[in-house]
């Protein structure tokens, strides 16, 4: 009886002791349930908040991205501006170079020609001094006429001759060879040409050479 007794005491706490563990088990389980729950829900929470942040955010976004874009389109248009600018005044460059060429484009021809009329001059010059010999003033006045075709082909090719006594004297279109005093020519205007000058069009293709009076 004693030995049966004993056995029930002991079989009695193990099964307390199995119902305490399930019961322990449990517990943790439920727990760890609970505190899953809390988690999720903090998480849940959380992603909400986000995306509430992100909902209100969005309309501050739109307007910093179209601020962007406008300034972006501002610059863009700035530079095709300028870029258009740049190109007009490249072919209007371009073009006046061209016109130039063409424009001035005989006159090296002119120069050589030139030379060759202030060679004629001179000789005539030299003959018409010989009034006495009236074959050689024939030949004189023939040889002038030459010399006024050629005149008159220059001109029509735009190169004119320029003789400038009495003008005032300019650096830009005439080379003084020196100073002389008179009170013939007003001071600082030309005295005495010794070689004209020429224009090919608005240019100064040759200057003429003078002497510049001055007040006695």
């Amino acid at each position: 009886m004693g030995e049966e007794s004993t056995e029930q005491k002991v079989e009695s706490e193990e099964v307390i002791q199995s119902v305490d563990t399930t019961e322990a088990k449990e517990a943790a389980v439920s727990t760890d349930a609970e505190e899953s729950e809390k988690t999720q829900l903090a998480e849940d929470e959380e992603e909400s908040k986000e995306e509430e942040n992100s909902i209100t955010d969005l309309p501050e976004t739109m307007e910093q991205l179209e601020e962007r874009y406008k300034t972006e389109l501002a610059e863009m248009g700035d530079k095709y501006i300028r870029l258009a600018a740049e190109f007009e005044n490249f072919k209007k460059r371009t073009n006046q170079e061209m016109q130039n060429r063409f424009k001035f484009a005989n006159q090296q021809l002119a120069l050589n020609i030139i030379t060759g009329l202030d060679n004629l001059e001179r000789a005539l010059i030299q003959a018409s001094e010989e009034e006495d010999n009236s074959q050689l003033q024939e030949f004189v006045l023939g040889i002038k006429m030459v010399q006024q075709q050629l005149h008159d082909a220059l001109k029509q090719n735009n190169i004119e001759r320029v003789y400038p006594k009495g003008e005032l004297f300019d650096p830009n279109k005439h080379e003084a060879m020196g100073v002389i005093e008179t009170e013939e020519v007003e001071p600082d205007h030309i005295a005495e040409v010794f070689q004209a000058g020429y224009f090919l069009h608005d240019r100064v293709i040759r200057p003429a050479m003078v002497q510049v009076a001055k007040k006695k």
